[in-house]
């Protein structure tokens, strides 16, 4: 997983990077098709805010969170980008199969 960095009006540092990385992780257990990511994390007076871009194979995720602490926004986004996945992830599984249906339409 290729994790690409912006930052607007504000200077990286490494902690935040590493706490994105370390809940990106987390994804990837059940995404396991994951080629890129970009983080782009701004500061406006005192809004925090983080958008991420999350591109699979299949699809694209992008979420993004605005609060007055940066950690939490991006929380708040990879948050939302579990929800949406988890949501994929239980449509695909569902979904009835080819099979089943051929077998159904024989009889």
């Amino acid at each position: 997983m290729k994790v690409n960095y912006t930052g607007r009006h504000m200077e990286l540092t490494e902690p935040l990077k590493q706490f994105t990385k370390e809940r990106l992780d987390k994804m990837a257990t059940y995404l396991d098709d994951i080629i890129d990511v970009h983080v782009i994390l701004s500061v406006e007076k005192h809004r925090h805010a983080a958008e991420i871009t999350l591109k699979t194979r299949a699809s694209a995720f992008v979420a993004s969170a605005t609060t007055d602490d940066m950690y939490a926004s991006i929380t708040q986004a990879i948050d939302k980008l579990d929800v949406q996945a988890r949501k994929l992830q239980g449509k695909r599984n569902t979904r009835p199969h080819e099979s089943a249906k051929a077998g159904a339409v024989e009889e």
